[in-house]
């Protein structure tokens, strides 16, 4: 759905308003879940990840610095971590940090950007929408 679309909207503006509406999605969604508890970095993986202006929009709403790891096959590593850190009664994040994985390409959220302005029009436009 497009709402408040003006004449004078610049095809930049109106891409990322459309990445910063799949974006809150997701937030709405994790917002859901329950309060948040989760300090320090996003890690960003899939497909989506590969774009940078996904990777902006996500630290700029989330406020948190977005790490995209280096890893191409972050499924397998995650079992092997699990399964080394099993093995020798370890904890995960020694075994990550040892393998030297979850490094990877990290943005930093824009501080001028209005995260609550901007997830709080998503929210008010979704209730408006009609079903």
């Amino acid at each position: 759905m497009l709402a408040g679309l003006r004449s004078d909207v610049t095809p930049a503006q109106l891409a990322r308003a459309a990445v910063e509406g799949v974006v809150c999605n997701l937030l709405a969604g994790a917002d859901a879940l329950g309060p948040e508890t989760a300090d320090g970095s996003v890690f960003l993986i899939g497909g989506a990840a590969r774009s940078a202006a996904y990777r902006r929009v996500v630290a700029d709403l989330t406020g948190r610095p977005v790490v995209v790891p280096a890893e191409d096959e972050l499924v397998a590593a995650g079992a092997a971590v699990q399964a080394a850190a099993v093995h020798h009664g370890r904890d995960v994040a020694q075994v990550a940090e040892a393998w030297g994985l979850g490094r990877g390409e990290t943005v930093e959220p824009d501080g001028t950007v209005d995260r609550s302005a901007i997830r709080s029009v998503y929210a008010d436009t979704v209730a408006r929408a009609p079903e």
